[in-house]
């Protein structure tokens, strides 16, 4: 009699997933209905920013799904970090997925992810590359000058700085080791940010190319209006302050152009919150959301 001593396979590891929305009901049912269809997916958290019930009561209910329900505007950091620490909560939860509520990943695209993580036990992080619905391609990440603080697209074979948050697939171990987002961030620059701190824990991360993210304008910029500009100015001072380093100058330059150019331009109020946004950043509070939420 002949005894079988191969090892047993072992479980695929389980995907939760992470949807910020705030005010959108319609696109935030289409994200979770992608997410939801087949079983690729364990859990889903909808995090609503500002909730009145109102995207809660539009998505059928299903046991995979629960919802955590803000009652500020909390920004994108304190929304995504609500949702993360809801699964990580959950030991069974071995992949955790953040995806904007206005993008599309279907399950054969979420699977190319999850294989990438699976044969790159190097990789921590890992996102698609992001296609417009009319068609226009971008990476899933951005390469940093040091020098002038601008962002551009990775060339042909670069390797990024960081990937863009629109959707990323982390392991649970990459959160464990490298933490959440910087709640200091209201929105923008934070995933800049966790990019920089990956590389210095020595954490890969990589687009996946053949996996595509179908995303959409966020109608939330419009609806934020000019703040919009305070949200992106207070954002950048804080960067400044955690990497800034020699060249920081050269970014309170930009910073300084930024306010000159909106006001030349006629947007007197909106100049007025880029520098409120300055301020702001100079010391940056944690969470960001109170203050913003004073200003007018």
């Amino acid at each position: 009699m002949t005894t079988d001593t191969s090892p047993a396979p072992q479980a695929r590891p389980t995907v939760g997933a992470v949807v910020l929305t705030w005010r959108d009901r319609d696109q935030t049912a289409a994200c979770v209905a992608h997410l939801l269809d087949g079983d690729a997916v364990s859990r889903v958290v909808v995090v609503d920013n500002e909730a009145d019930g109102a995207i809660a009561s539009a998505i059928p209910a299903d046991p995979r799904l629960s919802f955590r329900e803000l009652d500020a505007n909390t920004g994108f950091a304190v929304g995504v970090n609500a949702g993360m620490r809801a699964l990580l909560a959950d030991e069974s939860i071995d992949q955790l997925l953040v995806i904007n509520n206005d993008a599309t990943l279907t399950p054969a695209d979420l699977e190319l992810l999850r294989a990438e993580l699976e044969r790159s036990p190097a990789l921590g992080v890992v996102g698609p590359r992001i296609v417009t619905p009319d068609g226009q391609q971008f990476s899933a990440g951005g390469v940093l000058s040091r020098l002038t603080w601008s962002i551009r697209q990775p060339r042909p074979g670069e390797q990024p700085d960081f990937l863009t948050w629109a959707c990323v697939l982390l392991r649970r171990e990459t959160l464990e080791s490298a933490g959440l987002l910087d709640e200091r961030f209201f929105m923008y620059w934070e995933d800049v940010e966790y990019g920089l701190r990956l590389s210095g824990r020595g954490i890969a991360f990589a687009e996946v190319g053949d996996a595509r993210l179908v995303h959409a304008v966020s109608s939330s910029h419009a609806r934020a209006g000019s703040r919009i500009l305070a949200y992106s100015s207070q954002a950048f001072r804080h960067f400044l302050r955690l990497h800034g380093g020699r060249t920081r100058v050269t970014g309170y330059a930009r910073l300084a152009a930024k306010t000159v150019i909106t006001a030349v331009t006629g947007d007197l109020r909106g100049a007025r919150y880029v520098l409120a946004g300055w301020r702001l950043g100079r010391d940056a509070p944690d969470p960001a959301y109170p203050a913003f939420d004073r200003l007018p």
